[in-house]
């Protein structure tokens, strides 16, 4: 299989999560799980605990980008544009003058559903402003949001401040302060669309109360005015964007000055370059005596320059035939401009070394508009493309952060140095600015009849490797720091375990035989965590690609499934059986489905007479992803097919266990970008039922997998966002555990440890009746998904701010007392 067919199905897990939820509650709501000295443990109030507790700081996972800078006269602040998380969100973090990162994890800022990007930052002498896009409110639409962060690093406004919610887009926004007010401006589609938008602006308190609501329209031109930036002079800002009124093929640069009373005072505009051909993303700076403004030229001939010009505050352009800045050869990009009390910064991206690679260049130029670094500064000439430069004076230096692909063809992350008022780069190598522990992902879980093992896709040593980790039935992690199954060249991923009575099999996608045609391998570890196939077990090496592999045990043999390429275009579901040896008995496979749709990620468990192998593919004649399965005899001859989930929306990457009566069958589902786990049960006979909501927690969860232990306890393990857990910062993916996951409502009717004599129907105040030997807060209130909405106490309740809907209010301190209540307004 090719790796890019791999990287779709991965990039699905981001996305996949969706149903029409249905009631429940977890009996182990009110389980008290343990810290143990074996290994660290932590459970949300349902029950989940983090398997992996190590921390490894490198570059943040996925891309980090469009970074933006502001000073608060003792730190800078950076922030930046991250898709660690699946969806792209805002983070942030402080950099001391000396370039010391205060917080190498990041400050998330905004993880909204959808996207949030192109943040813009500002301080008002006590706190920052962050603005950006947001698609929170329509996966096809953008509107401006903002939050202010303190100087500390502490985020006050959680769920972030609507600016302009106008229809169709808002974004690439831009801010200024002018000592009492903030003044946000940004591209605006409300009178045409994406494509053809208008430049508005409002004014922003810095307690966060937005002044203009409508919005102040700053230029409402013919064809397309867009990509704002802003400067404060003392009286009046300077808003200077690209704009195609003079040329649909072509843009110019206009600019308007506002007051801060946000009277437009050039409602027509100042014409401010007008060259021939293009001329667009321009930048501004005040130094005190005039602006001066930069942008992208393509005046002299196909390739682009960097020319600016001064504008006096009066909006008088002095240099109406622009200043050339740098003319180097090739491509020259998305400057950025800063004032360092003496003259003028301006860095840019520039492919003069090969223009598909650009680097980082500056150079100063004097207030009276001469350049003194004529063939540029070398600020970043790192592999691979730095790229989306911004610069801001913090009192001695000047901070230059950039987007930079140094680590990873497929990843970007925020880089940055320090340049001297002479020019001089302080950190030649760069500063990474973005870092998070490293993730670990797609974990699955055998038993073997004492302890659990928890193996996962790692890349703590750059490559994707193979690890594994013991757990106890009481949640003890044995092994905290992971060990190593296989670390061969190029990547292993998506390994999957069983557990034969003497040893585990583990199986995974491997890479190490060419980065375009993936096989599937093995090796078998003993119950002590001993791995012994050091030269693994080679299971499917078949032409075209194997991938994404699932395995079980029926007491004589396993059946490893997985998706299969050899069949042309339509990835299919393949099998093989192996010998607790470690033999292949089905060397050519077992077709186990073959029909015309994609079929992907099958897992499989048995039951004591037959297998179940379940995958998800695009639903038979609709376009829906949903689940299927089938039954496979020990001897390899599939006997059915069988559709187990309600194909309302998208589900995927599903997981099987057999807990003695039935198979419990979990996948990822989405809806509007939120990511769970849900669920359904199947019969030994091949019938579906009580399908519903498994996992429930904030944040995303993706790549469930579950294991038998003893009696009916059944293991989920899944890959969850960790933030801030027991007091350690993660913030990144890691791997989670949940014992005994349900699905479906459990509705308790016995009372007699608790009763409510109010209304099942209530509204403001919830009336909780005191009852003797009991905590103050022994009781919480949930809401339909299994999430807790707040503590309740004996007494009166506010649930004025609770919003309307069915609720459980739980006696945490017993099973017993549950007691479902709706509230109304």
């Amino acid at each position: 299989m090719k790796k890019e067919v791999v990287s779709f199905l991965v990039a699905f897990a981001a996305w996949a999560y969706g149903l029409d939820r249905q009631l429940f509650y977890p009996k182990d709501i009110v389980q008290r799980l343990r810290i143990s000295s074996g290994g660290e443990r932590f459970c949300s109030d349902q029950g989940e605990f983090l398997i992996d507790t190590s921390i490894t700081y490198t570059c943040a996972p996925e891309y980090q980008h469009s970074p933006a800078i502001a000073f608060d006269g003792v730190n800078y602040f950076v922030v930046w544009a991250d898709e660690r998380n699946g969806n792209s969100d805002i983070y942030g973090a402080r950099v001391t003058v000396e370039g010391v990162v205060l917080d190498p994890a990041g400050i998330p800022i905004s993880t909204a559903p959808e996207r949030q990007r192109s943040p813009a930052v500002a301080f008002d002498g006590t706190n920052y402003f962050v603005v950006w896009e947001d698609m929170r409110n329509a996966p096809d639409t953008a509107d401006i949001y903002g939050a202010r962060v303190t100087p500390a690093g502490i985020l006050l406004d959680t769920s972030g401040i609507p600016i302009a919610v106008a229809r169709n887009w808002q974004f690439n926004p831009a801010i200024a302060f002018d000592g009492l007010n903030y003044l946000v401006v940004w591209n605006d589609g409300r009178n045409g669309s994406y494509y053809v938008t208008d430049i508005y602006g409002a004014r922003v308190t810095p307690a966060g109360e937005v002044l203009d609501s409508a919005g102040i329209v700053i230029a409402v031109a013919e064809d397309n005015q867009r990509d704002p930036a802003i400067a404060f002079d003392g009286t009046n800002f300077l808003i200077v964007w690209g704009d195609g009124r003079n040329n649909v093929q072509y843009y110019d640069i206009y600019g308007a000055r506002v007051t801060p009373a946000g009277e437009v005072l050039d409602s027509g505009g100042i014409r401010i370059s007008n060259a021939e051909r293009d001329e667009f993303k321009p930048a501004v700076v005040f130094d005190g005596m005039n602006y001066f403004v930069v942008w992208s030229d393509c005046r002299n001939g196909s390739y682009y320059d960097i020319y600016g010009c001064r504008v006096s505050p009066s909006g008088e352009v002095l240099e109406p035939s622009g200043i050339a800045i740098s003319r180097a050869p090739n491509d020259q990009f998305s400057p950025a401009v800063a004032f360092d009390g003496n003259n003028i910064f301006v860095m840019w991206e520039d492919g003069r070394s090969n223009n598909d690679y650009p680097d980082i260049y500056g150079c100063r130029v004097t207030r009276k508009g001469i350049v003194l670094d004529t063939w540029g500064i070398a600020v970043s000439i790192a592999p691979e493309r730095q790229e989306s430069p911004a610069i801001t004076f913090g009192g001695m230096n000047c901070l230059v952060v950039w987007s930079d692909k140094r680590s990873g063809v497929f990843e970007y992350d925020i880089f940055g140095t320090m340049v001297t008022k002479e020019g001089l780069i302080v950190n030649p190598t760069g500063i990474p600015m973005a870092t998070a522990a490293h993730p670990q992902a797609t974990p699955v879980v055998g038993f073997d009849g004492v302890n659990y093992l928890v193996i996962w896709a790692d890349e703590r040593k750059g490559n994707s490797d193979i690890y594994g980790a013991r757990v106890t039935p009481q949640g003890v992690v044995l092994d905290p720091e992971g060990f190593s199954i296989s670390a061969a060249v190029e990547d292993q991923r998506d390994p999957a375990v069983a557990f034969d009575g003497e040893n585990y099999l583990v199986v995974w996608t491997d890479y190490r035989n060419g980065l375009y045609n993936s096989d599937i391998y093995g090796a078998r570890v003993a119950p002590q965590g001993v791995v012994l196939d050091t030269s693994p077990i080679t299971i499917s090496a078949a032409s075209s690609g194997q991938a994404l592999p699932a395995i079980a045990y029926d007491g004589r043999n396993y059946l490893v499934a997985w998706d299969d390429y050899r069949g042309g275009l339509n990835l299919d579901i393949y099998g093989a059986r192996v010998t607790p040896q470690g033999a292949v008995l089905d060397t050519s496979g077992i077709a186990i489905s073959t029909v015309s749709t994609m079929q992907y990620c099958p897992a499989v468990a048995f039951d004591g007479a037959n297998y179940l192998v379940v995958w998800f593919e695009h639903f038979r004649g609709r376009y829906e992803y949903a689940i299927y399965g089938a039954r496979v005899t020990p001897l390899g001859v599939p006997l059915d097919s069988l559709g187990i989930s309600t194909p309302t929306s998208y589900q995927g990457w599903p997981a099987v266990a057999f807990d003695g009566e039935n198979y419990l069958v979990v996948w990822v589902e989405n809806n509007q970008g939120r990511m769970n786990i849900s669920g359904a049960q199947v019969s030994p006979d091949g019938r579906v039922f009580g399908e519903g909501l498994v996992i429930g927690q904030d944040g995303r969860q993706s790549s469930p997998a579950l294991a038998h232990g003893n009696g009916s306890q059944i293991f989920l393990v899944y890959q969850g966002w960790a933030g801030t857990v027991c007091g350690k910062t993660y913030n990144t993916c890691r791997i989670w555990g949940k014992f005994d996951p349900l699905i479906g409502i459990k509705e308790a009717m016995s009372m007699r440890h608790f009763s409510m004599t109010n209304a099942t129907i209530i509204r403001n105040v919830l009336d909780i009746p005191v009852s003797s030997g009991e905590p103050g807060a022994s009781r919480a209130l949930f809401d339909i998904t299994g999430r807790k909405v707040m503590e309740l106490f004996s007494g009166a309740n506010d649930i004025s701010r609770v919003g309307t809907g069915v609720y459980f209010v739980v006696n945490r301190e017993r099973e017993t007392g549950i007691k479902k209540v709706v509230i109304t307004r």
